[in-house]
């Protein structure tokens, strides 16, 4: 399963190798989120052309462009294709062909092909179950909290279609109008997660479109169908309707559907029949995906821990050199992120005191500890995900992953354990139950989420608010969620896990409603009709 899983990972992420030790999750020893930014830019070259593999773009027998074109496509170097592509044929995707340059290799005869397309394909089925649940849970809060103009700006924004009407541009502007609605909610963890998961979003969607683009007349419909629902959902925004909204967007996720079981169907019939793919569509995908540059991928990184309160030393940001050392780069790179930042208004320099952030914006974790809605929304994001990941790591779980539970469950009923080591042994449980699952989705969220994840663990593990005879009751509940997954018995998993998750949801509740906040039944997100266990403390 660990190699499956690092698959779908390198294929969410664009790149490999992958950030988590998978292997260490059920070892006692501290936990490390951190994403690398080191990956060789060949690394991610291969991942691109192998997510082409795996979507059926590039079929069995297919034969790729020559390397020259590859390389002006993507802006790569000659050594830096011929690199991608060695990987590729080492790991038996692709291999060179005598007088017929270099051809994806035949069904028939690659087993890791077959596990490609399957890894693939269940990515695209678990993001789009996550991206809909995401959407309904970014339009409750936007109808709940915006104002009526802010209202009326985002549904003109959902209503406009993008003059282009290329499928890439289609795909992108499913990801502009997410992150619009995100932006509107006013809720900064929504709008963080759905920055983080952007091209996870534009993969998704980009696969979705492209995938049923030869479904004909089916097709035409579908869109028409897509077409409808976004004027509802605009119209449903428009006039605070959270009921024509939410109807709206089952009625989205439900075409989106169909269109990936057309997909589906289209690339079992191209892994049958193998036809040929156009260069030039080939060369434009692979410009599309091409690997982020190193600038890039650092900016990003240090304006997220920047956000998190990790990159900052009161308003002065980390010197260049323990940067550097921190991602593993040259000065140079760093500079070049710094520069980056410096243009997007994020970071000034300051000629007394270097490097510092605008306005010392307030930290991310602190968010999560200081407002009651913050952890609610942590809450049902993190129920939807664990409940998830328990009914799969029971029906999927290795004899490994079960013994990894059980050492760690079994630490956890040891007495006088410090409060640092409660906090990462019951991450680390979590973790090795959705290692267990075999969802990549599961630990990109969690990898994208890690700053926000910790301090929400951190908060409701040791706040005096959440109550007391907490220990006790998280022994239990672990006790029941292990012994589950344990018996192979996904309905029960998920429902332990529900219940322990609910637990939680119904104290922020009770919290939010003692101190006049609004309220919200964050248990019935995770298992409707399972009752709460006790409350903390009650």
């Amino acid at each position: 399963m660990t190699g499956a899983l690092r698959l779908k990972l390198s294929l969410l992420r664009g790149e490999t190798p992958c950030p988590l030790d998978l292997a260490d999750f059920g070892r006692l020893a501290a936990i490390d989120l951190r994403t690398q930014t080191k990956s060789a830019r060949s690394d991610r070259l291969a991942v691109a052309m192998l997510e082409l593999i795996a979507s059926g773009r590039l079929p069995p027998g297919a034969r790729l462009p020559p390397e020259r074109r590859i390389a002006e496509a993507a802006s790569a170097s000659r050594v830096c294709v011929r690199s991608a592509l060695d990987r590729l044929k080492l790991e038996g995707y692709i291999e060179a062909v005598q007088g017929s340059g270099t051809r994806v290799v035949a069904i028939e005869r690659s087993e890791q092909l077959i596990q490609l397309v399957r890894a693939n394909q269940e990515n695209l089925e678990d993001l789009q179950d996550f991206v809909a649940f995401l959407d309904r849970c970014v339009v409750e809060q936007l109808l709940r909290a915006a104002s009526d103009t802010a209202l009326g700006r985002v549904a003109e924004r959902v209503a406009a279609r993008p003059p282009d009407r290329d499928l890439q541009a289609l795909a992108e502007d499913e990801l502009a109008v997410r992150l619009a609605l995100a932006d509107a909610s006013g809720s900064p963890i929504y709008a963080v997660i759905t920055r983080q998961l952007a091209r996870g979003i534009r993969s998704l969607f980009g696969n979705l479109l492209r995938a049923a683009a030869g479904a004909g007349s089916d097709r035409i419909a579908q869109a028409d169908q897509l077409a409808r629902d976004r004027r509802a959902l605009a119209d449903a925004v428009g006039r605070r309707d959270g009921a024509a909204a939410l109807s709206a967007l089952a009625s989205r996720a439900a075409t989106y559907r169909d269109l990936d079981r057309s997909g589906t169907e289209a690339g079992e019939r191209g892994l049958r029949d193998g036809p040929v793919p156009q260069d030039d569509l080939i060369l434009r995908d692979l410009a599309v995906a091409s690997p982020e540059q190193l600038k890039d991928r650092l900016a990003r990184e240090i304006a997220g821990m920047i956000a998190t309160g990790h990159a900052r030393d009161g308003t002065r940001l980390l010197s260049e050199r323990r940067l550097a050392t921190l991602f593993g780069v040259s000065r140079a790179s760093v500079r070049e992120a710094l520069a980056a930042l410096k243009a997007d208004g994020t970071v000034v320099a300051d000629e007394r005191c270097g490097t510092r952030t605008v306005d010392a914006p307030v930290a991310l974790t602190s968010l999560v500890a200081a407002d009651l809605a913050h952890l609610q929304t942590m809450s049902r994001l993190r129920g939807y995900l664990e409940v998830w990941a328990a009914s799969r790591a029971a029906a999927r779980g290795s004899e490994r992953d079960f013994v990894d539970l059980r050492r760690i469950l079994a630490e956890m009923g040891r007495s006088h354990l410090s409060p640092r080591r409660r906090i990462d042994l019951d991450l680390r449980l979590h973790l090795t139950i959705a290692r267990a699952a075999g969802s990549a989705v599961h630990l990109y969220i969690t990898e994208v989420l890690r700053d926000l994840m910790t301090a929400y663990f951190d908060y409701s593990l040791t706040a005096p608010a959440i109550g007391g005879g907490r220990d006790a009751m998280l022994l239990a509940h672990h006790t029941q969620i292990v012994t589950a997954i344990l018996a192979r018995d996904p309905v029960g998993a998920g429902h332990a896990m529900a219940e322990h998750c609910g637990a939680f949801s119904d104290r922020y509740a009770m919290l939010a409603a003692e101190g006049e906040m609004l309220p919200c039944g964050l248990a019935t997100d995770l298992a409707p009709g399972i009752p709460a266990f006790d409350r903390p403390g009650g």
